[in-house]
């Protein structure tokens, strides 16, 4: 390669738009074949996702003029849908001032959120149990065993104890927030006094098949029960009737 193929091999990759390079590694950290790196892939995700800004991603501004949500008819949320395979799920929520998205579960999914406008307290929480010690693997053997009975009709409505993982407030400029199959795999995303858009990747994505259990489904929950300072009860619910969404185009760099 001489002098001028090399300047322009390097320019072409640092010209790279961020959302297509955090794209191509959101990829590459849930393929299969790379699973044995999950934790350090992730990672780099993560660091790709936290220099993430809303114009990367090509954000409608008008989604965060507080006017837009109040006309007649507007869904309190609103979905953009940048990328979905079998694998992953990248999307962007946008939600309107004071309402909170309900609390809910990401069955056997990783999930990194990055807010990109406006401010979002968020509230996880990891299952916990409170009279024995269990391991990861104790955990997914649990939620596989949950699963397989519910796609099984046999849907009685689940109650368990969390500790809470998180409970702090996300702007533009904080950093990513990671969930795993097992820890901080419960949350409620509520926006402050202005509208807020946070960038999502979930992997698997949701309604995609666990392996001789079925789709996963998301279920939504509240807290019933305050057992201490940072351990609830929490128990599943059906889909509150406020939470609904309409949906608005992607317009960022075409994602390849």
């Amino acid at each position: 390669m001489d002098n001028k193929d090399e300047t322009k091999s390097t320019m072409e990759i640092v010209n790279i738009p961020p959302i297509i390079a955090t794209y191509r590694q959101a990829l590459h950290t849930f393929d299969e074949k790379f699973k044995s790196d999950i934790s350090s892939n992730l990672n780099k995700l993560k660091l790709m996702m936290d220099k993430l800004k809303a114009d990367d991603l090509g954000f409608d501004q008008s989604l965060n003029d507080p006017k837009t949500w109040k006309k007649s008819n507007k869904a309190p949320c609103t979905y953009i849908e940048v990328f979905q395979n079998s694998l992953v799920n990248m999307s962007i929520f946008v939600l309107k001032p004071g309402f909170k998205m309900p609390l809910h579960d990401h069955p056997h999914m990783h999930g990194l959120l990055k807010v990109i406008t406006g401010a979002v307290r968020i509230r996880s929480f990891t299952e916990y149990p409170l009279k024995e010690i269990v391991n990861s693997m104790d955990f997914a053997s649990r939620a596989k065993h949950e699963a397989a009975r519910i796609a099984q009709g046999i849907h009685k409505r689940r109650r368990l104890f969390a500790k809470v993982s998180q409970d702090s407030i996300c702007h533009a400029y904080s950093e990513t927030c990671i969930l795993t199959p097992t820890i901080s795999n419960y949350h409620e995303i509520e926006a402050l006094n202005m509208p807020a858009a946070f960038f999502d990747i979930l992997s698997p994505p949701y309604d995609t098949l666990i392996e001789e259990v079925g789709p996963r489904r998301c279920r939504y929950y509240y807290v019933t029960n305050e057992i201490s300072t940072n351990v609830v009860e929490l128990q599943e619910t059906n889909v509150p009737e406020c939470f609904y969404c309409d949906q608005a185009p992607y317009l960022g760099p075409l994602l390849v």
